[in-house]
């Protein structure tokens, strides 16, 4: 009896990928609801989307540990793991969120830069040798043709992941409508709250789903 083949992409809707869901559908209502504040730098939202970062890379050590039987798609795994926490200290601002403010504007506390922290002046070449390393094991351990096999994509979260990316980066960033102004750090935040959970939506569905997915 001839194997089934694996589904690359899957439109089945898990647990998870309701939580997407969801997060799409409160987009607005958020964002005209909450005050502007929650959309400030070391904010509520922002300091969500920092946890959910931490449990993307807590989900991706469990699959590691899950795929133990395949050092490829284990590794892969093991070498995500520094990307979810680069982006955590992202959104800390590499850690300037926990000095005081310099000062305050509309949009929220100003934070000292980066240069006139003590640690400054190592950030981003400790940056840079993190990134390249992480590159290089991510790339030794790459094979489509195994990953093809093993990794099922859902397309649910892909769709929303890139509607929120795009409606974060280039849509609120930006102000480009004009109507949505007042609420635009709100709706920016919360967009990306949607992409990082979306992430984590899609490692559970790869990770730990495969089973049942054939």
């Amino acid at each position: 009896m001839p194997t089934p083949k694996k589904q690359l992409i899957t439109w089945r809707l898990f647990p998870s990928t309701g939580v997407s869901v969801l997060l799409a559908v409160l987009l607005f209502p958020i964002g005209f609801y909450l005050p502007g504040w929650w959309g400030w730098e070391n904010g509520p939202i922002e300091n969500t989307q920092v946890v959910i970062l931490i449990v993307g890379a807590i989900v991706s050590w469990l699959a590691a540990r899950r795929n133990c039987d395949d050092r490829q798609i284990r590794n892969l795994w093991l070498w995500s793991i520094p990307v979810w926490l680069l982006m955590a200290g992202r959104e800390l601002s590499w850690g300037r969120v926990f000095f005081d403010p310099v000062s305050t504007g509309p949009e929220g506390p100003i934070f000292p830069s980066i240069r006139a922290v003590w640690y400054g002046q190592y950030v981003y070449p400790v940056l840079t040798l993190i990134i390249i390393t992480t590159l290089i094991g991510l790339w030794r351990n790459f094979n489509w043709g195994n990953m093809k096999q093993k990794l099922c994509i859902s397309a649910v979260d892909g769709i929303l992941l890139i509607l929120a990316a795009i409606a974060s980066q280039l849509i609120f960033e930006r102000n480009l409508i004009l109507i949505l102004q007042p609420y635009s750090q709100v709706l920016e935040e919360w967009s990306e709250l949607m992409v990082y959970w979306c992430m984590v939506s899609m490692v559970l569905v790869i990770g730990f789903k495969k089973e049942n997915l054939r």
